[in-house]
Order: structure tokens, then sequence, then C-alpha cells
């Protein structure tokens, strides 16, 4: 049986997270509920507990702050956060302290317990699965003692600034290169952790798309390959969505309907009556959202189709400049030079030549 201890300065927030959840189906039993940190800490001093659901925003003492000191002495003890979806910081730094998992007071009012339940038990599962004969927690493994690499505060603002600007979102070129700007300026995994859980909310808070797994990675490449997967499945469930709600999802469905007929003729009318939308409200969307015109990012990907064609075929260039869409060879090397700045086949004598030198 997992004892469960709730901490929440809201008395009915805690009688009613007692009262609705299926805590015996899941071989739970809260053991008791208080209303701040200290409660928490004096609870524990006399209790057996196993399992804290905490809310982060509390007088006398913090939920990070009850974490941090449960740590200190109850290395068995794990974390489920309660918090809103804008309270992203708190979330951060709960993060750092290796919490299990954290739930949006406005997901419990969804009625999807199971789901809740079914995260938190697959988690507690895992993390056994994890754990090191001699790892402890989270907290201690050599990871988070790891002293964090100096780096340029200027360099780090403005990764983060990009990455913020969502685009990486619906340019695969823009996705790559933060990604390698990331591994680059050899950014601290614990910054890494916390752009992305920020990420992450800005991404739920745009499309209505929840992402159930925290991102936990103990190496840069395991990181970028979660945020690789993360941004898979948001394409996915958007392409997928049959709700045109949300701006972002119906952008990204243009998108996917433009990668998908890249090598054919493409119309911005057609586009836009495919997601609903005048072209002129679409196209004034299209480019706030992706932060290229309509015209200027098909050109972009026809580019970046030719040039992986270049690099990975012996195909001739007037064979690539139609598989990408462009019937008139000059037009499409004239594309090609103002965006890499060389033509075609310069590019592909570049590659060879760099080939040679290896």
């Amino acid at each position: 049986m997992i004892h469960v201890l709730i901490v929440d300065d809201d008395k009915l927030a805690r009688k009613g997270l007692i009262a609705m959840m299926p805590w015996a189906s899941y071989g739970m039993e809260v053991v008791g509920d208080v209303p701040n940190g200290a409660r928490a800490l004096e609870f524990l001093a006399h209790n057996a507990v196993d399992l804290m659901f905490v809310d982060l925003a509390m007088p006398v003492m913090s939920g990070i702050e009850l974490m941090r000191e449960v740590r200190k002495s109850y290395s068995n003890v794990d974390f489920v956060v309660l918090t809103f979806h804008e309270n992203f910081e708190y979330v951060q730094a709960a993060l750092r302290l290796g919490v299990l998992d954290y739930i949006s007071k406005a997901e419990l009012e969804s009625e999807n317990y199971d789901q809740i339940f079914n995260r938190i038990i697959h988690k507690l599962k895992d993390k056994k699965q994890r754990a090191l004969p001699d790892e402890q927690d989270f907290l201690t493994s050599e990871y988070n003692r790891e002293p964090e690499i100096e780096i340029n505060e200027n360099v780090w603002e403005k990764i983060k600034q990009e990455w913020y600007k969502l685009y990486w979102l619906y340019d695969d070129d823009v996705f790559a290169e933060l990604c390698l700007r990331l591994k680059e300026n050899r950014i601290p995994m614990r910054r890494v952790e916390q752009l992305f859980i920020k990420l992450l909310v800005m991404v739920e808070s745009a499309t209505n798309i929840k992402e159930e797994n925290l991102p936990y990675s103990r190496s840069i490449d395991a990181a970028i390959e979660w945020i690789k997967c993360y941004r898979e499945g948001v394409i996915y469930k958007a392409v997928q969505a049959s709700d045109l709600g949300a701006m972002p999802v119906c952008i990204i469905k243009a998108v996917a309907f433009i990668k998908e007929n890249i090598n054919m003729p493409i119309r911005e009318e057609e586009v836009a009556y495919r997601v609903n939308m005048s072209r002129s409200y679409f196209s004034q969307n299209f480019k706030k959202i992706t932060g290229l015109t309509f015209n200027d990012y098909i050109k972009k990907q026809r580019v970046s189709m030719a040039k992986k064609l270049l690099t990975d075929s012996d195909r001739t260039v007037a064979d690539i400049a139609q598989t990408v869409g462009y019937e008139d060879v000059k037009y499409f090397s004239r594309v090609f030079y103002e965006q890499v700045h060389v033509s075609p086949s310069h590019f592909r004598q570049q590659l060879s030549t760099n080939s040679n030198d290896c």
C-alpha cells in the first residue's frame, strides 16, 4: 500500500482531492492532509509516507521549500506537485528536485482520474527500474552533483528567446539549428530541462495538446532526443485533430500539407481553404506563427529538400529541381543561390571537397 499525504493550504481543495480520487483502486491510501510545509514535516516525523501531493504556492513553507527539507531526511518519499499552468517557474524548481509528476489543478476538474493515476503509477515503476543499486534518489545522483559549466549569459538568453518563438514547431531546419546551438554552447543539463519544461507549458497553452512525460535526461543528446520525440508527438496530434479551434494547430496542418505536396504547385488559397480560413487571414497568421511569409516558407522548404538530395544522391540538378517543385531549372538555381549563396552545382562540389579533405 502506498501511503499518501496531501499538502495544500486550501482546505476545500484537500478534502475535494481526497474524496474524488480513486485511491484504493491504485493501491494508495491517504494517511493525512495538512495546510503547509511546516505541518507536513511534523506529520512525517511520526507517520510513514511514501508519496506526497504538494501545492507549490503555500504560506509558512512553500512546496519547494518543503521538498528540499524532505529530501534531506526522507529520501524515499516521492512527490506529485499541484500547480496552475502559469506557474512554470515553480514547476522548473520542482523538476530540479526530482518530482515524480505534476498535475495542473485545471486538469483535476476534467475528472480524468484514471489517466492521472495511470501516469503516476507508470512513473513510480519506471523510477524503480531506472534506479541504480547504489542510487538513493534523483537528488543524490551523479548528474545532480555535477557543477554547472560557466556559460555566456547573453548567448544563453538569445538561445532561449529563439526557442520561445516556437518557430521550431513548424520548421525542421530551425529545430535542428536550435538543438545544435544547445550542444555547441555546452548548455548545462539543468538549464536545458528548465527550458524544455517552459516550452512544454507554452506549446500546451498555444495548441491545447498536453504532454504527460516531463523531460528527464542525463545527457544533452538524451534531452535533444526527448524534445525531438515531443515535437513529433505534437505535430502528429495536431495533424490528426478534428478541432481547428487553435490557430497553431491549423498552421501545423497547413505545414504538413505543404511538405506532403512540396513537388507540386501549391497555392496559398488552396491551403487556406483546407484549414477553413480566408486567404488574407491565413496569410497574416501564417507569417505571425512561422516567422515567414507563405511563399518564403515554401521556398525555404524546397531548398532544404534540394540540399538533402544534393548531399545524398547523384541526381542531376534539373531532376532535383523538378522533384522539389520547380519546372524551370534556372529559376530553381536562382532561388537556391538566394538562400544558400552558392549555386546547386557549387554546393555539391563543396560537399565533395570537404569529404575528400576528411
